[in-house]
């Protein structure tokens, strides 16, 4: 139920931005002073890239769903992705969108998997922090409404597990700490990104899927 609310809350403020009219009139200023060479430029020849040079600098919070794979899916539910990540865009790089990111979920243990373990609750909070690298392959592959994204990441994991009560027999650590790796592919329409993800982290594998905003805070 908390989940579901957050979702459509998630959902609503999406409708709210795109129903505002300055959000749109600045995507409007940003296309019409070519800055979707970075994000969006699907016309403009190699040889008229090279001679622009600007950039900016992106705040992109996230939502999804994260799906445990394998041996966490027989333990753990869904849980939602919070994140947040920090973009560096030029068009000297461009197809590529380097950042930063942090992210966070917290799956609760699946009720079967409590009952036949005499469980109260159990519950797998992961922090992560790290980079990552978006590919815009609309250099490749050109379309006129979307943007198709490679998503790569490379991520440090901090796992902690609380158990009630403890239960020793599970061979489950307290806290965990790891490198994973992301990739993925989706598509951006003019500020919003779907990607759909398999995170690789061991016994904490998990798919997801979520929706990325940008917003432009430094524009060079």
């Amino acid at each position: 139920m908390r989940m579901n609310r957050i979702i459509n809350a998630y959902i609503l403020f999406i409708i709210l931005i795109v129903c505002n009219s300055d959000l749109y009139s600045q995507i409007a200023d940003i296309k019409n002073n070519k800055f979707n060479v970075i994000y969006e430029d699907s016309i403009l020849s190699k040889d008229k890239r090279s001679k622009i040079s600007i950039g900016g600098i992106f705040i992109s919070p996230s939502l999804g769903i994260n799906i445990p794979v394998r041996d966490f899916a027989i333990n753990s539910k869904n849980a939602l992705n919070y994140g947040i990540k920090i973009e560096f865009a030029h068009s000297k790089i461009y197809p590529f969108v380097p950042g930063i990111l942090y992210q966070f979920q917290n799956y609760k243990g699946k009720d079967d998997f409590l009952t036949s373990n005499y469980l109260n609750s159990m519950e797998s909070k992961i922090q992560s922090f790290g980079v990552s690298l978006d590919i815009l392959l609309n250099v490749f592959l050109k379309s006129e409404f979307t943007i198709p994204i490679l998503n790569i990441e490379g991520n440090y994991l901090t796992v902690t597990r609380n158990i009630d009560p403890v239960n020793n027999n599970l061979n489950f650590k307290a806290s965990d700490n790891l490198i994973g790796f992301t990739a993925g592919m989706g598509f951006t329409l003019y500020i919003f990104d779907i990607i759909a993800n398999y995170v690789f982290a061991r016994e904490y594998s998990s798919a997801s899927i979520k929706t990325r905003i940008h917003f432009p805070l430094i524009k060079f």
